[in-house]
């Protein structure tokens, strides 16, 4: 976003454990409104992209405190320290979403656990579905409360370079002498092209009391594997599991109204092996 003339302050829990990029770092922690109200002192707008996401097990209360908590913080925070403008990163596992057609942003979301369990689950759980879907709704009530210009964006799943998920799981398989990938499609967004729609959002103050989908075409996992593989010149036996589901969502606004541009995957898996690729898979 530094190339787009925004200057960026990254706000992180501790700033000595943070890859800065350039970009300097301030200590603040998402359970303590605060602290974040002084690190946003001087800012133009918020990028609220914190959450807990784990694939792993935990409980519905750290979900709760993190996506729900941590969402009013932050807002309130931000109107503490006189910034008019948030962008809340939210995420396409908030849908009660069907595979077979290109879901729009009108998709009902989530409101409480149950059907239907989409194959976007493949990449998260409920208890961050749910925990991000009653946020997004917190996030909105908050903003009118407190006279708050919001834009939500949902991508996702997200992959790239420093990724600690998807792209790490992926990067694991690959190590694998053999892996059985579904042939179940699911959106694979690049993170810099996310970042690229942030961009766009605040250019655009008209986006404010909108929400978009930034999530690119949709791939298979087997896509995925196959075209790492082919690029990496190495990798292991890879096993088509065929799953007849595709889960689409129609970013045509994103991409008309914010300048959002997402690569090819080809492209998004070439500038991942092109730089240090994340190990942890949480």
């Amino acid at each position: 976003m530094g190339a787009r003339g925004f200057d960026v302050r990254g706000v992180v829990r501790s700033p000595g454990k943070g890859l800065a990029l350039g970009v300097p770092l301030v200590a603040a922690d998402l359970g303590d409104a605060a602290s974040l109200a002084r690190a946003f002192e001087g800012a133009s707008a918020v990028v609220a992209n914190a959450a807990l996401s784990t694939r792993k097990s935990a409980p519905w209360s750290a979900f709760e405190q993190a996506n729900l908590g941590g969402v009013e913080n932050t807002l309130r925070a931000a109107a503490a320290a006189g910034v008019p403008r948030v962008v809340l990163i939210s995420t396409i596992a908030v849908y009660r979403a069907w595979p077979g057609r290109p879901n729009p942003e009108s998709t009902p979301l989530l409101t409480s656990p149950g059907l239907p369990l989409t194959p976007t689950l493949l990449t998260t759980n409920w208890r961050y579905s749910l925990s991000k879907a009653r946020g997004e709704a917190l996030a909105w009530r908050l903003a009118a409360e407190l006279g708050l210009q919001l834009t939500v964006l949902r991508p996702g799943p997200i992959y790239g370079p420093r990724d600690t998920k998807m792209t790490a799981m992926y990067a694991a398989w690959m190590r694998r002498s053999w892996v059985l990938a579904p042939t179940v499609r699911l959106p694979h967004v690049h993170a810099s092209d996310v970042a690229g729609a942030v961009a766009g959002a605040l250019a655009r103050p008209e986006s404010a009391g909108r929400a978009y989908n930034t999530t690119g075409a949709s791939a298979s996992v087997y896509e995925a594997l196959t075209t790492w593989k082919r690029l990496a010149g190495r990798g292991p036996r890879i096993l088509s599991l065929p799953v007849p589901l595709a889960m689409r969502f129609d970013d045509s606004a994103a991409i008309r109204e914010l300048g959002f541009s997402p690569r090819s995957l080809e492209d998004g898996i070439r500038d991942v092996l092109a730089h240090p690729i994340a190990t942890e898979v949480t």
